[in-house]
């Protein structure tokens, strides 16, 4: 049996691949949606880096998909807070996928309480817009708002 002739779906999908400076651009793009959110002084950044048909695979319970939705949904998780400090531990992107590790230290603007913890996220990037996102590692923030 000849295992050198199988290919990866990686290698058989060529337009999957991007070059090493694509990939740089996707992992900035992402370093900026987080010093933007985690500044919030520019809320716009979901419409400069989010794509129309963007799909939250960790969406709020009722959240609506797509920009308005996310933008939404942004808003809300963002008023949560009164002070946001946040910092990319681990950043890691491959073919059109950017993965990171962050650690966050909020006060929340309920109770004034310093709450820290630990997130990961993933998104898809298609034309300089990301497409998809998911996070994991909320637990540490206690119950989250429904978007209705």
């Amino acid at each position: 049996m000849v295992f050198g002739s199988c290919k990866s779906d990686l290698e058989q999908t060529n337009n999957s691949s991007l070059n090493k400076v694509e990939i740089e651009k996707n992992k900035e793009l992402v370093n900026r949606l987080f010093r933007d959110f985690a500044s919030k002084k520019n809320m716009s950044f979901v419409d400069s880096l989010y794509a129309d048909n963007i799909f939250d695979h960790s969406a709020f319970e009722g959240q609506e998909q797509g920009l308005a939705g996310f933008k939404k949904a942004v808003a809300q998780f963002s008023d949560m807070f009164s002070h946001i400090e946040l910092k990319i531990d681990d950043i890691v992107a491959e073919r059109d996928v950017v993965s990171t590790r962050e650690s966050w230290k909020v006060i929340r603007a309920s109770d004034k309480k310093e709450v820290t913890g630990e997130t990961m996220h993933w998104f898809r990037i298609k034309n300089g817009k990301i497409t998809d996102e998911w996070s994991k590692g909320w637990e540490w923030l206690g119950p989250m708002p429904s978007a209705n």
